[in-house]
């Protein structure tokens, strides 16, 4: 509804003229025509006058749903998360960019933007314009979260945005300053939750606590970086080492085949020293790698069909764990990614194993089921 029919509307509710409402507001019966004949519009300084006479708020003069408004920013993120999840990115950019364009002063859509926008420059048919205009774009929402916004959330994303844009374009100065303004490790989250709970709340906590720690250590146990020399820290043989102790460390503390959705990180733990394995001509090992990391794909897509999973291991005893808190990162799913690999021509060396052809009947059944 436009404001001259909504101006019509309350003033007929009241049964006033033209005339009697111009009278009242101190302008001519004319203008009151224009505005709801839709010619013209209340100057923005009549605005006040109308709302205190109608005895309403602007908003609802101006129609403005801030309910609606609500629910639909609301909506871009649920569905922000949705493509996140599934490694949707192009996708995600695009809904984002429409929603800030609507909700141009909206905070936590700016703050999805620069989460979307890291992990899209990462891609591999990124241009380097490309990837050039998304990061001083999310920088620069960044930047006025910074200077603006006072939700923590929104301004803890924005620092670590800025730290890497800052360290990337050389500014070491700026985005170690940055860096130091974030809380240690130690205090974070799940620490905290952990230190101020008791009973079985404190148990939860702790279990949370050692997810996270145990997601972060096989995550980041074989990150390779380059030495002032230039050259990179670890050497292709150490990086398969490191992978073998990723292997190691999850089927130390989740003993008993209890991997629950570690499932997936697993399976591609063991396709990795599966490959390395077969490059180096050792058929018979590559194989046993590659069945075990075949196993693990399935399994976690059936894992993952349950919504929840509760760890029996000494580690991890009795926590449930929610299916619907795993980062996917593709909508393809485990067992068609697994296949997806055996493709690769460093398996040419067992590629005509019956037991190479066994798994591919495996996997099939699971590869069009969605998690």
């Amino acid at each position: 509804m436009s404001i001259g029919a909504m101006i019509k509307q309350l003033r007929l509710s009241k049964k006033l003229t033209q005339e009697e409402l111009a009278s009242q507001l101190g302008i001519t019966s004319k203008a009151v025509s224009q505005w709801e004949c839709g010619r013209t519009s209340p100057d923005i300084s009549q605005i006040p006058a109308l709302c205190s006479f109608f005895q309403i708020s602007a908003d609802e003069l101006l129609n403005i749903d801030l309910q609606k408004f609500k629910e639909e920013k609301q909506s871009i993120i649920r569905r922000t998360l949705e493509l996140l999840r599934v490694g949707r990115l192009k996708e995600c950019w695009q809904l984002l960019q429409e929603g800030i364009a609507k909700y141009p002063n909206d905070y936590s859509i700016m703050t999805w933007i620069s989460v979307c926008g890291g992990r899209l420059c990462r891609l591999p048919d990124i241009t380097n314009k490309e990837k050039d205009s998304i990061s001083r774009r999310c920088a620069e929402y960044c930047k006025r979260i910074l200077d603006e916004c006072t939700a923590d959330f929104a301004r803890h994303a924005a620092i670590g945005y800025l730290c890497s844009y800052y360290a990337e374009n050389g500014d070491m100065n700026k985005a170690e300053e940055l860096a130091r303004k974030m809380p240690p490790l130690a205090v974070g989250q799940e620490f905290l939750l952990y230190r101020i709970y008791k009973g079985s709340k404190k148990t939860e906590a702790a279990q949370i606590l050692k997810t996270v720690l145990l997601t972060l250590m096989v995550r980041n146990l074989d990150l390779n970086y380059r030495q002032e020399s230039g050259e990179l820290l670890y050497s292709e043989d150490e990086l398969h080492a490191l992978n073998e102790k990723k292997i190691a460390l999850t089927e130390l503390l989740l003993e008993n085949g209890d991997y629950g959705f570690f499932c997936g990180g697993l399976s591609c733990f063991y396709e990795r020293s599966a490959r390395r394995y077969a490059s180096e001509g050792e058929a018979e090992k590559a194989l046993s790698y590659l069945e075990k990391a075949a196993d693990l794909a399935a399994d976690f897509v059936k894992n993952m069909q349950k919504d929840t999973f509760t760890h029996t291991s000494l580690f991890l005893k009795g926590m449930t764990a929610l299916s619907e808190t795993v980062a996917l990162g593709s909508e393809d799913n485990q067992a068609k990614q697994i296949l997806q690999s055996m493709e690769s021509k460093e398996y040419d060396i067992i590629r005509d194993f019956a037991g190479f052809q066994n798994l591919i009947k495996e996997l099939e059944p699971y590869i069009d089921i969605k998690v």
